[in-house]
């Protein structure tokens, strides 16, 4: 699951590199990423298929998910789910590294993380005469579990669903809140093991594409 450890770490890299460009601030607001290739629609049913499973069965999500790189397309009318990356936090107390200066408020990171999480808050367009934000609380953690392949816990979210979007280009950035600083106890690097207290762009925005469904041919 390295995919995942080196999206855990980017984010909070970017996290703690824009904290002080949220909305209202002095800073400058989160920039959406490159757009990958994507696929010219989206599939008609709602399956999200990325790093090798069915993520709306994973997540217990029936409608369309938006957030992984092949996950970015919706038809017009839908209502859709915000997923993005995962968190993952040493396995327990024992062997746990941190930041000097910092002490966790519970032993096992895991559990640290899960007591301070307080929600996300999603921006659709942001910047734009379109913006408009959703704000969600701590059921946005579906579940927790151990990764096979590295042995770590892992904690996966999902909103609920959002309203349809019209058609065309948008973006949709995701502001996590903790009520304090974490650190995922895997390093000593802040910029790279901690989420800072708050809230903060947790990454930078996602690109989605929002067309049409199309009509049998007569």
């Amino acid at each position: 699951m390295t995919q995942l450890r080196t999206a855990a770490a980017s984010v909070a890299s970017a996290a703690l590199a824009l904290v002080m460009g949220l909305p209202g601030s002095a800073g400058a607001q989160p920039q959406p990423e490159a757009r990958p290739q994507a696929q010219a629609q989206p599939p008609a049913e709602h399956v999200c298929y990325f790093e090798g499973r069915d993520q709306n069965d994973f997540l217990d999500v029936t409608q369309r998910l938006i957030g992984p790189p092949p996950c970015r397309e919706a038809f017009v009318g839908e209502r859709w789910v915000r997923t993005f990356p995962s968190w993952g936090t040493a396995p327990s107390a024992e062997g746990a590294v941190y930041p000097a200066g910092y002490t966790p408020q519970r032993p096992a990171p895991m559990d640290d993380f899960l007591a301070k999480f307080r929600g996300v808050r999603v921006v659709n367009d942001i910047g734009t005469v379109r913006e408009r934000s959703f704000t969600f609380g701590p059921e946005t953690v579906r579940l927790t579990e151990i990764d096979r392949e590295s042995g770590l816990p892992f904690t996966y979210f999902a909103t609920a669903p959002l309203p349809p979007l019209s058609p065309g280009e948008h973006t949709s950035t995701v502001f996590m809140r903790l009520s304090a600083e974490h650190c995922d106890g895997l390093g000593t690097v802040e910029g790279e093991n901690c989420l800072p207290g708050g809230e903060f762009p947790y990454p930078t925005p996602n690109p989605i594409t929002v067309t049409f469904f199309p009509r049998n041919p007569a």
